[in-house]
């Protein structure tokens, strides 16, 4: 006997757009949601005043569901919470930068959290996006423009 019902099964689908927004608007709440966190610098600890959630999984953790839901599975049946999502997603982002600019989170955290759930990355390469670059094509019209071209190319080698 299966587990539950095929995907795509509307009948059995318990999410309605109201209840989505409701998930959705709670999670931003959280989101906002700050306290003093014991940061140690040394030997001694210090209250920092920080954001009590800055990764999705904790706010799906906190409501009882799962990040995908909130990430994939209600923006795609209900487009118009693609705002709320967006809106929950900035503020885990600039939470998370926040915190570790405090100490509350160790940079490593942050940085793995940031490039793993908001696309940042170490570089960006403006030139050629990851592709191999070609090279251009030199047409002489004369051969002693071949040769000083020749003469050019050799500076570079």
């Amino acid at each position: 006997m299966p587990a539950g019902a095929p995907y795509g099964n509307k009948n059995a689908e318990k999410w309605t757009f109201k209840k989505a927004v409701k998930l959705f608007n709670d999670a931003i709440a959280l989101s906002n949601e700050t306290d003093y966190i014991v940061v140690k610098i040394g030997d001694k600890g210090e209250k920092v005043m920080g954001y009590k959630y800055d990764f999705i999984g904790e706010i799906a953790r906190e409501l009882g569901t799962d990040h995908q839901l909130m990430i994939r599975h209600l923006p795609n049946r209900f487009p118009s919470l693609e705002r709320l999502k967006n809106q929950l997603i900035n503020n885990l982002e600039s939470n998370c930068y926040a915190n570790t600019k405090k100490g509350i989170i160790r940079e490593a955290t942050g940085i793995v959290n940031l490039k793993s759930n908001h696309k940042w990355t170490d570089r960006v390469d403006n030139t050629t996006k990851g592709n191999e670059i070609k090279q251009t094509q030199i047409i002489a019209q004369t051969q002693e423009q071949a040769n000083e071209i020749k003469e050019l190319l050799k500076k570079f080698e």
